[in-house]
């Protein structure tokens, strides 16, 4: 049976299919109202499926259909479910918008949340909470409370999900929420016991997330099986956070969770992991054993997963943060397991490289440097640079095998400009740990294949540094005077001459004179360089031999920095969690709760100031008369100084009452804020006077206006101070005057990032005020 609009094609031919998004003509609204009305009673789901879905298109298109809201709640008793499902959506959307009719969607809502069909209680309970004004809050707690206790384990876990939306809108409403939200961990479903965990852990975050007792410990082990595989992830999730009272207990743990090791899903096998180590991290043979039992099953799971290369590239990443942590050793005899195969793709190929330059030893060295040289030769450059650096790795992790390396290497020189490159890099940080190696690396540093900035630079430095062993060195840099390359190069060309020099002076006489003339005489050079280059000839002019003897002073290499900024850093990275991957602490990449709070704060804020403005406004005689005499209005002192709206701009405005007097924070409180925090507002002016620009003065005036002093300090005449106040919300400022330049600058971070604006904006005038700034 044909819908009443379907359009049909002439002499009998085949319905064309019902088209939603047609151009809308004049009073289709009212016929698409009395088409919905007419339909209302219809017994064909089809018919009325229809009608709906061409109400939906309109307001897709963005056609006000909002008249039809008495109609829509009307066709909603139906059990048809689809029809449900774009009802919802139609009166969730206009809901919000008219407090009259959201007051119609909660009567629907409320009505659906006794219907026979859990499905439909569920999802009416479901959109009911996605009601997000403050009115509907105390319609919808009845519903969470009766809908908890419901005999389907659907509507309890959706009830619970309401818990959470709850929370966000307002916390106060939640009373003794979490003892029924701990009760329903025993519930027979475990969809509705993991749902109470994460509505838990998200209640409670400021408090650490769910507590666990040893009984419930018991429990969710005793009842593991029971769930589905990101439900068995969560639960492993939750017992890493516990500690085990004694040995005993924590073994018993680990015997029980052992099984799970030989699970195929990743996030089941990372979880064990995880638990293993936090359980033994404060033992350290344990610990050492329990990498040695967990190697098997990630070198499996890396197996395993290779037609799924994202879960691949996760378990790799585990792999080598336990290898980088100085186990490394565990994963030395299945190096094969990691080579690089044809069909995988280059972030993996990378991964796999950084993992074979950790796990190299003398054993497998041989094998291992055969695979890598074939890398080089790969069509792919990134994978040809990365397997250099593989190399050089190595060769700087194990200084008694380099030879052989630096000699692979050496034999490299014939191919791509871009490996010759790469080549120069590596022997750079090869040399500067072992310069025994110079001999070796001859061929390739008189190579005229180095083409690349970067290269150019390590070239010029082993010229520097090893020019009394390398024949060409003085005409190789001669090469590098006058061409037109980056500042950074020449400061690099500049120290590496001199360095020549003192060895081989009758050869680099007139090069250094060359080098200096071609600095010091360039207009457009530099200011550093010149400088740079200005006192080095003063120097030489006036003692050279002294000169001579601070350059020979050399210093060994044993360690580079990088490396033991990376490996305390990879000491705070938590096993099974995005660190890993980042190579990143949590804090770095995740805004703290407060951040959430505050934008939900701001949320609800926004949704009062629309309500108020849905309101009877003032009489125009009273917005004239604050017009025409703002000065004599008191700035607004609002519960919400952060709304964003269209009320008077006077309104936006901070005063000195807005601040607490005498607030108080610690050194620490203010660096975690100020590094966690985004860029606020920054302005620059310039200085005024010179009188007060002092660091006493200046402590004494941001005082006088409630923000106050928690670290200053003064360097070549740049003053350097940091502030912090609070009203609704805490703001940090960092202030600066430079009286070389006569420039004042400061930098405004806040809890809410609007709010830095109008602090940066209450600070500039207070500054005016005292003509500090112009």
């Amino acid at each position: 049976m044909r819908s009443n609009y379907a359009t049909n094609t002439e002499n009998g031919s085949a319905a064309k299919p019902q088209q939603y998004f047609e151009g809308n003509r004049k009073g289709e609204v009212n016929e698409l109202k009395i088409l919905v009305k007419n339909t209302i009673n219809e017994k064909d789901d089809k018919k009325k499926r229809e009608v709906v879905k061409k109400v939906i298109a309109y307001m897709t298109l963005g056609i006000d259909v909002s008249k039809l809201f008495p109609e829509m709640c009307m066709a909603s008793y139906t059990n048809d479910l689809v029809q449900k499902k774009m009802i919802y959506l139609y009166l969730t959307t206009y809901a919000e918008q008219n407090k009259d009719m959201a007051f119609m969607a909660i009567s629907t809502f409320q009505k659906d949340c006794k219907h026979n069909d859990p499905k439909i209680r569920g999802f009416a309970l479901r959109n009911l909470c996605s009601l997000r004004f403050s009115g509907a809050i105390e319609f919808l707690m009845p519903a969470i409370k009766e809908a908890l206790s419901d005999i389907d384990a659907y509507v309890r876990k959706t009830a619970i999900m309401g818990c959470v939306k709850v929370f966000y809108m307002q916390p106060e409403q939640l009373t003794n929420i979490e003892d029924q939200l701990y009760k329903m961990i025993s519930d027979n479903d475990p969809l509705v016991i993991i749902n109470a965990i994460h509505a838990l852990n998200e209640i409670l975050a400021q408090e650490g997330g769910m507590a666990l007792s040893k009984k419930m410990v018991d429990y969710l082990l005793g009842r593991l099986k029971e769930f589905n595989e990101w439900g068995q992830a969560t639960i492993l999730d939750e017992l890493s956070k516990y500690s085990p009272k004694d040995d005993k207990e924590m073994f018993n743990i680990m015997n029980l969770l052992e099984e799970r090791l030989k699970h195929s899903c990743s996030a089941i096998v990372l979880g064990v992991i995880k638990i293993f180590m936090n359980f033994t991290k404060n033992k350290p043979q344990i610990y050492e054993q329990v990498i040695t039992r967990v190697k098997l099953p990630l070198v499996t799971l890396a197996s395993i997963s290779e037609g799924n290369f994202e879960i691949m590239y996760t378990i790799l990443c585990h792999i080598k943060y336990i290898a980088s942590k100085g186990y490394n050793a565990v994963f030395a005899s299945d190096y094969k397991s990691f080579y690089c195969r044809v069909d995988e793709p280059t972030y993996i190929k990378l991964i796999k490289l950084e993992i074979l330059s950790l796990i190299a030893c003398d054993f497998n060295l041989g094998d291992m440097l055969n695979e890598l040289g074939e890398y080089v030769t790969d069509v792919d450059q990134e994978i040809s640079k990365k397997s250099i650096q593989a190399l050089g790795s190595i060769a700087i992790r194990l200084p008694d095998l380099a030879t052989a390396i630096v000699k692979q290497l050496s034999s490299f020189v014939t191919l791509q400009d871009y490996i010759t490159n790469e080549v120069i890099l590596v022997f750079k940080d090869i040399l500067r740990k072992e310069p025994k190696h110079i001999k070796d690396c001859l061929e390739i540093i008189q190579s005229d294949n180095i083409t690349d900035s970067n290269s150019k630079i390590a070239l010029i430095y082993i010229l520097g540094q090893f020019g009394s062993q390398i024949p060409l060195a003085p005409y190789i840099l001669e090469t590098y005077i006058g061409a037109q390359e980056s500042v950074e190069l020449k400061h690099t060309l500049l120290t590496s001459c001199l360095k020549v020099f003192f060895v081989r002076a009758p050869e680099m006489h007139q090069v250094l004179g060359k080098l200096f003339y071609v600095i010091i005489d360039n207009e457009n050079e530099d200011i550093d360089l010149k400088d740079r280059a200005a006192f080095y000839y003063r120097a030489l002019n006036s003692n050279p031999t002294e000169v001579k003897q601070l350059w020979h002073n050399s210093i060994k290499v044993d360690k580079f920095l990088e490396e033991t900024i990376i490996n305390k850093e990879a000491l705070l990275f938590e096993f099974n969690s995005l660190s890993v991957i980042y190579e990143k602490n949590v804090n770095k990449f995740i805004k703290p709760i407060e951040y959430f709070n505050n934008l939900r704060n701001k949320e609800l804020q926004d949704l009062n100031q629309e309500q108020q403005q849905t309101q009877t406004s003032a009489p125009q005689e009273q917005t004239s008369d604050v017009i025409e005499n703002p000065q004599q209005q008191p700035y607004s002192q609002t519960n919400d100084l952060l709304e964003i709206s269209d009320q008077p701009q006077w309104q936006k405005y901070l005063s000195v009452d807005s601040f607490i007097v005498n607030f108080t924070i610690d050194a620490d409180h203010f660096e975690n804020m100020w590094t966690n925090l985004n860029d606020g507002a920054t302005f620059t002016r310039m200085l005024a006077r010179n009188d007060i620009a002092n660091e006493t003065a200046i402590e004494q005036l941001f005082k006088q206006f409630r923000l106050y002093n928690i670290a200053a300090g003064e360097e070549e005449n740049v003053l350097k101070m940091y502030f912090y106040g609070s009203h609704q919300c805490q703001v940090f400022f960092e202030f600066e005057i430079n009286k070389n330049l006569s420039t004042v600058i400061l930098n405004t971070r806040s809890e809410i990032e609007d709010q830095a604006y109008l602090a940066s904006k209450y600070v500039e005038d207070f500054l005016k005020q005292v003509h500090l700034i112009e």
